[in-house]
This record gives structure tokens, C-alpha cells and sequence, in this order.
């Protein structure tokens, strides 16, 4: 009997991308963002909750979060060296970007600058939009350069 190859299935690049593999990816994140919504609800909705149910609730979200993030990296896994290095660049553009906006906003907030709509900074939500516009900026400069 002969012995099947299997390192052809795992070579990067070799993986063919469909519409069902990108759904389940962004379903991640829908059910994240729907989670997040709604617990952002729960918790501003009974302020009289104990703080460690407030906290256990306001991290339900990072449940669906690590479904997206495994199925993130299997798909980068599976892209070939250029869409990686691309998609390397956005992250890393998009978290410097986060950083940078997060460090500017409490920077101006501690000063009384800011209006009070962010008195805790960002929080989770905003982080997370954040990171994804910044994402979405370094996606097309880097798209840009490669073409």
C-alpha cells in the first residue's frame, strides 16, 4: 500500500479560499459583536450586580473572540508568502495605529481636553473598531505597494 502524501494539503498557498471558509470566519466576529453588544447592555442595565459577575460578563465576548482568532490563523496559515507578509504589515500597522490612538485619547482625557464621552478611554468596542479601520488602512497601503 502505498503512503499518501500529505505535506501537499499543508504546503501555504496551496489552499484553494471559498465563501464558506471566509463566512465562518466573520461569523466569529459577528457572534462577538453581538455578544458584546448585548453584554455591554447587561452590565449598564443592572448597576446593582456584584463586580465579579460584571466582570465575568463584560469578558463573555472573548469567547467568540478566540473562535475568530483560530480561525484567523488558519487561514493565514494557508495564504502564501506575499498575502502573509501583507496581511503581517496591516496587524502590525493596526496594532501601533490602536496603540497610538488609545495613548492620545487618555493623554488628552487625563487633561480635560476630550469631551466626557470617553471617560474610561476606549474600552473593548472602541478598541476593537479602532483596530479594525487601522486594519483596513494598512490592508490598501500594502495592497498599494505590492501591486
Amino acid at each position: 500500500m502505498e503512503k499518501q502524501n500529505t505535506m501537499e494539503k499543508e504546503e501555504p498557498g496551496t489552499e484553494r479560499r471559498s465563501i464558506k471558509k471566509e463566512l465562518k470566519f466573520n461569523a466569529w466576529l459577528a457572534v462577538a459583536t453581538v455578544t458584546y453588544l448585548v453584554t455591554l447592555y447587561l452590565v449598564r442595565e443592572n448597576s446593582d450586580w456584584a463586580p465579579w459577575l460584571k466582570v465575568g460578563v463584560t469578558l463573555l465576548p472573548v469567547i467568540p473572540g478566540l473562535g475568530y482568532l483560530c480561525n484567523g490563523l488558519k487561514l493565514i496559515r494557508a495564504m502564501d508568502e506575499l498575502q502573509r507578509r501583507i496581511q503581517l504589515e496591516a496587524w502590525l500597522f493596526a496594532a501601533i495605529g490602536t496603540v497610538l490612538v488609545g495613548t492620545i485619547l487618555n493623554v488628552l482625557t487625563a487633561n480635560g481636553i476630550v469631551w466626557e464621552k470617553f471617560p474610561h478611554g476606549l474600552e473593548m468596542g472602541g478598541t476593537y473598531l479602532v483596530m479594525f479601520f487601522m486594519w483596513c488602512v494598512g490592508i490598501a497601503s500594502a495592497n498599494r505597494r505590492y501591486q
